[in-house]
This record gives C-alpha cells, structure tokens and sequence, in this order.
C-alpha cells in the first residue's frame, strides 16, 4: 500500500472543503502533523475540518497562544509549535494532558518530532502559486486503515 498521495488545490476554500472533508471522518485519537510555509494555507485546513468536525464559531492559530481548544461532539486541541523554544516548554503548558484525546492538531510538527505518535497523519501544504496549493499526505501503517481510506477516497474524487 502506498503511504503517501499529492491533492493541489485551487482555493483557500478547496484547501479548507479537504479540511472539512476529514472533519467529518475525524474520531478520538486521531492526531494530524501539519508542516509548511508561512501562509501557506495550514489554519485554512484547520478552519475547516473543525468545521466538520461541527464546531462552530472563529477558529484561529494559536501562533501566540501556542494551543487553542474548541469545544465539540470530540473536542479538538490546535496547538501551533512556531514560537516554542523547546520540548519542555510544552510540557510546561501541560503537553501531556492536552496532547492525548480529541483530535490533535499540530501546525509546524516539524519542530519536535519526536512529539509526533506513529499513527498520525502528516500534512504538508505549499504553495505552487497564489491561489494554489500541493497537500502532500502521507501516514505510517500505524495510521489507522479507516481515516486511511478516507483520505485515499477524497483523493480519487479529485
């Protein structure tokens, strides 16, 4: 099975619909790894999978805040990694706790690794021009098969 696909999408809202898409196929545990450039397009896809996941309201980055929670049928908890120094100043914030459950968010996964579970879903959007975007997804075989195959079916629809 090949653990990794390409989608490009044309619009902030396309790259927020894949967003949403897997808001609503999203289920406690799931964990997603977002990386890319600066406006790049990362909140736009938070914004609407939160969307999915039917929680309303503003969803922002937490760049300043570092995590973000929104409240929902499963909570989602968007931590955002850019203005962190090190690992231990997440656990300060209370890493642990907030890290585990829900479905977890994670924009600039890049900087700590080894913070990222096995079973995640990592997202890499960049951008190819001003409205477009390549979102490379790609998962390990401890991702689970069901969020897998969802991804695979979003990805055929385009």
């Amino acid at each position: 099975m090949k653990n990794e696909l390409t989608l490009t999408t044309n619009s902030e809202k396309e790259t927020m619909d894949f967003g949403e898409y897997l808001g609503r196929h999203a289920f406690d545990g799931l964990f997603i790894a977002l990386t890319g450039d600066l406006g790049a397009g990362k909140t736009h896809f938070v914004q609407g999978l939160a969307k999915g996941m039917g929680i309303e309201g503003v969803v922002g980055s937490p760049t300043f805040t570092i995590m973000n929670y929104y409240d929902g049928p499963i909570p989602l908890k968007h931590f955002d990694f850019y203005r962190l120094h090190s690992e231990e100043d997440l656990w300060n914030i209370g890493w642990e706790e907030y890290g585990d459950g829900g479905v977890v968010v994670v924009e600039w996964a890049d900087m700590f690794p080894s913070l990222i579970p096995e079973e995640a879903i990592h997202i890499h959007i960049t951008l190819s021009s001003e409205n477009e975007r390549n979102i490379r997804i790609s998962w390990s075989e401890k991702t689970p098969e069901s969020i897998v195959k969802e991804i695979q079916n979003y990805a055929l629809g385009h």
